[in-house]
């Protein structure tokens, strides 16, 4: 099957069905949008079949409408059984619309390759799947998860999904524990899944934490006062842990809409930590991003938003120090390091509160990642090391990360055979994890170990990338 027979699946067609379902509940286009809490365009696109409705938004529509999930999802085309999240990809970035292979065969990597172990489920539907080109490159090329099915099944004979599918939650969302206020309840399931997302990964757990966030939106529908507040401040901590999943899962525009809803949800409820540390949190975002200036100001305002010398101003500072290594001023960066470890050093009479996990051996890996950037790759080296020697054993994805990024280092510190071997490492990680972060600093270190090809090492690694994606011939 070729790529652009795959991506035939844009067609557009008119949902006449949905749109009489409108008409027959007295909506206008403009009037659905008002009780949707979206755009009118929002729903043109959904009557011209060029998205569906998100999962989280067809309960309320079927409300609306007066029918039940089964129906509205015949009316929309979509099926019932799967998440309505979509007929369309998102385009992606730039780069992406301009890499994109056309009329190219697509193959899995390997004959027993699970397809998908280098793909992040986004929000809108899409997959983001690692692939090669002919000219040895690698891309993440955006396609939905049905297509994606159907073209591996053409090819390969049998269907290799499960690294693929967004996890499905089988059981309702969780009712809160009796014993306990709700809000107690569900900040102890926020913990449980943090916990698993530091060993499993994004793709794991981001379906569960969205039904949570459902949860809590109906429940906020029932309660008044200080209920009502301590809901609304727990859901904005669920969209801040939403927008990390999209980061690092790789689908950074996800990961904005989140982080700006929870900015609003926490500065509603009158939460100025929060609020601050969402801001940082975007600054590092913006980081990933490579969106300097964007990084640089937005943890400057972090650390205005914080209480002087406090954990979260600290927080602000190492992601400011990112900022000022992507814009290439060392000395901005490495003072605004030592100023975060200094804020950590210093003892506080408050309770640690937000940010408890910021310590010394994270900031000294963030400084290891802006040294690398720098050129400064024996230091950086270094600071890795000392970052993974001090990770909790069940830090597992943290882990690949750091080690991805130490092996980029190590390609000139240590030579090209040290470094494909810790990218080895990083890849098992990767792969039971789905972190994107990691999959996206193996791209850049398979890019520069291709002129060593031929060295043992560098094959073996090359080849077990090359394992877990599909192919451009």
């Amino acid at each position: 099957m070729r790529f652009r027979r795959i991506e035939g699946w844009v067609m557009v067609v008119r949902r006449e069905r949905f749109i009489a379902l409108r008409v027959k509940s007295g909506f206008t286009q403009e009037s659905l949008a008002e009780a949707m809490g979206v755009d009118r365009s929002t729903i043109g696109r959904w009557e011209r079949g060029g998205t569906s409705p998100q999962p989280w938004q067809m309960a309320k529509l079927g409300r609306l409408l007066g029918v039940g999930r089964d129906e509205l999802s015949t009316a929309l085309g979509t099926s019932s059984a799967t998440p309505l999240t979509g007929a369309a990809p998102t385009e992606g970035s730039r780069a992406d619309r301009n890499q994109r292979p056309k009329g190219d065969t697509l193959h899995p990597g390997s004959a027993g390759a699970t397809v998908g172990d280098a793909a992040m489920p986004r929000m809108d539907g899409g997959v983001r799947v690692g692939c090669r080109t002919a000219d040895g490159r690698i891309i993440f090329v955006t396609m939905p998860r049905q297509a994606l099915a159907q073209g591996v099944s053409a090819i390969s004979g049998v269907t290799r999904l499960s690294g693929l599918a967004v996890p499905e939650v089988q059981a309702q969302p969780p009712t809160p524990t009796l014993e306990l206020h709700p809000v107690e309840s569900l900040r102890s399931l926020r913990r449980s899944l943090v916990e698993c997302d530091n060993v499993l990964g994004p793709r794991e757990v981001v379906a569960t934490a969205q039904e949570h966030i459902q949860l809590i939106q109906q429940l906020r529908r029932g309660a008044a006062g200080h209920d009502r507040q301590a809901l609304l401040q727990v859901l904005a901590e669920y969209a801040e842990f939403c927008s990390w999943l999209h980061q690092d899962g790789g689908d950074h525009r996800a990961a904005q809409y989140w982080a700006g809803r929870a900015t609003d949800w926490a500065s509603a409820c009158g939460d100025h930590d929060l609020t601050a540390y969402i801001t940082a949190r975007k600054a590092q975002l913006a980081g990933d991003m490579k969106e300097s200036v964007d990084a640089v100001d937005l943890a400057d305002y972090a650390q205005r938003l914080a209480r002087p010398g406090s954990r979260l101003s600290a927080m602000g500072a190492v992601y400011g120090a990112h900022g000022h290594a992507l814009l290439g001023d060392e000395l901005t960066a490495q003072h605004t390091f030592d100023r975060a470890l200094a804020l950590i050093a210093e003892p506080s009479a408050a309770p640690v509160g937000r940010g408890r996990w910021l310590d010394a051996a994270y900031v000294e890996a963030q400084r290891a990642r802006s040294l690398s950037l720098l050129g400064r790759h024996h230091e950086a080296v270094a600071g890795f090391e000392q970052a993974i020697r001090s990770l909790p054993p069940n830090f597992r994805r943290d882990r690949g990360v750091y080690l991805a990024r130490s092996a980029i280092s190590q390609v000139v510190a240590s030579g090209p055979e040290q470094a494909a071997a810790t990218g080895e490492a990083a890849l098992a990680v990767a792969v039971t994890t789905g972190s994107a972060r990691i999959f996206t600093e193996l791209v850049t270190l398979d890019g520069l170990l291709q002129r060593c090809r031929g060295v043992t090492e560098v094959d073996r690694f090359r080849d077990a990338l090359d394992s877990r994606l599909l192919h451009e011939v």
